[in-house]
């Protein structure tokens, strides 16, 4: 015999039931509710399979494009999803309990990334950067440690994709100094001996001029009191010169020069700058001078041609503190007996030494990026035929010059990985510390430009009021 909490559970499922039979608003079919924002992204490779796993039974899926994506459901709580072509579409799924509510999924079907991910795992030695679809693009996102690393995952990623979307970044610092030391020594060496000389009676002159004078006179008795003006010149410009007079009767005069030279030159150029990786830097230190230059017709008009120190170079970080530079030196000067003159109009010459390179070094280190050692000699024998020959007395007939030039170049550049200095690391400015205002004890009685005591000179800066300062 059936009990009272028998009868009263039967007749609450009854009237359960026929609610449901005939319908209430409350049952009524709602919009379809949409997956959690980071849970609505379904990512599937082209010719692979996605098993998607619900947390509910599911008892209907959808795909909207079956061309991109093919959907089988498998059981309750799977579907498998198989990538037909590169596409987007959205996926619905209805779960057993809740049918009238559906959820919607972005379905995104691209290449398979999996063999260009592995490639760049091997090439990276950290962190590798992420690699995803971008609509119908690859995109390459994250830091990298060097260009080096940076430029090989983009020779990989250009086979997937060849204008795929670079995001990376290089790490690390990307301020790059460079120190250059410019340093020539010209040696010139120079012995030369000559002789002139002439012979004078009351009825006969003869005269011995060296090779580098003339003369279309011969000297008289007149002339020996001005030997150097007459017929007798100096055998060489330039040279020390000693000289001789024999009155009458004999009328002899002579001039011997001597020389002996040694000139030596040396510049020496330090230019230094900073620049950003891969951004081009440039440093002069000189001037501009005005070339003429011949136009249409008669018209001339002016450039401008640089001279001086300058310097120009493109560094790039590579990583493990490798910078690689591109790097251009030149130094010139104006030397005006280069020139030539056109048409009434003075043109100087330009006398340089230019080098230009391509070199890779570490940070700190030196390299000598160009180097020049050079030695010429030159000679100049001549003599009077015969006389000239004859041992210790042909020196009064012969002319000789013996030439010898010697030149060093050597061209240092040291890269460094530079950080801007904190206001405490700043140094003095030159001529910051030094006092160029002498007192009038030794500016008037000393003459003294600048105080030569060890007085310093005293900050500059603002004495009033200052309106904002950072």
């Amino acid at each position: 015999m059936p009990t009272i909490r028998t009868i009263r559970s039967a007749l609450l499922a009854l009237i359960l039931g026929a609610a449901a039979a005939t319908g209430s608003p409350a049952t009524a079919a709602e919009p379809a509710t949409p997956a959690p924002a980071d849970e609505r992204w379904i990512d599937v490779p082209v010719g692979q399979s996605h098993i998607f796993k619900g947390d509910r039974s599911i008892g209907r899926v959808l795909a909207s494009n079956p061309e991109v994506a093919s959907i089988r459901l498998l059981e309750q709580g799977q579907v498998q999803i198989l990538g037909q072509a590169v596409g987007a579409t959205d996926l619905w799924v209805w779960y057993q309990d809740d049918m009238s509510h559906p959820i919607a999924y972005d379905l995104t079907v691209h290449r398979d990334l999996s063999d260009l991910v592995r490639r760049i795992d091997s090439v990276v030695s950290g962190a590798p950067p992420r690699v995803y679809p971008l609509d119908a693009r690859i995109a390459v996102e994250g830091p990298v440690d060097s260009v080096e690393t940076l430029e090989r995952i983009t020779e990989l990623a250009r086979v997937y994709d060849e204008e795929f979307v670079n995001l990376m970044a290089v790490t690390g610092d990307h301020q790059i100094q460079l120190q250059v030391v410019f340093a020539e020594v010209n040696r010139t060496a120079l012995r030369e001996l000559g002789m002139n000389g002439s012979l004078v009676g009351k009825s006969y002159g003869v005269a011995a001029v060296g090779p580098n004078r003339s003369t279309s006179a011969f000297a008289s008795n007149a002339s020996i009191a001005a030997v150097n003006n007459g017929v007798v010149p100096a055998a060489a410009a330039g040279t020390f010169q000693y000289l001789g007079a024999f009155g009458d009767p004999t009328g002899l005069l002579a001039i011997l020069s001597v020389l002996e030279q040694h000139n030596v030159s040396r510049t020496l150029a330090q230019p230094t700058l900073t620049a950003l990786s891969g951004q081009q830097a440039e440093f002069l230190a000189g001037g501009e001078i005005p070339i003429p230059v011949a136009q249409f017709g008669s018209r001339i008009s002016l450039e401008f041609k640089e001279y001086g120190v300058k310097l120009v170079f493109v560094p790039t970080v590579l990583g493990n503190e490798v910078v690689d530079m591109r790097v251009y030196v030149e130094v010139s000067d104006v030397d005006s007996s280069t020139g030539i003159r056109v048409t009434g109009i003075e043109v100087p010459g330009f006398v340089s030494r230019k080098t230009e390179s391509h070199i890779r070094v570490e940070s700190g280190m030196t390299v000598a990026m160009a180097g020049m050692l050079s030695e010429s000699t030159r000679a100049t024998f001549a003599k009077v035929p015969i006389l000239g020959d004859i041992p210790v007395i042909g020196a009064a007939f012969r002319y000789v010059q013996h030439r010898r030039n010697e030149t060093e170049l050597m061209i240092f550049v040291t890269p460094r990985l530079v950080r801007p200095m904190a206001p405490g690391e700043v140094p003095a400015a030159p001529g910051q510390t030094e006092d160029f205002n002498p007192n009038d004890f030794e500016l008037f009685l000393l003459g003294m430009d600048h105080h030569i005591g060890s007085r310093t000179a005293e900050p500059t800066g603002p004495t009033g009021p200052v309106g904002l300062a950072r």
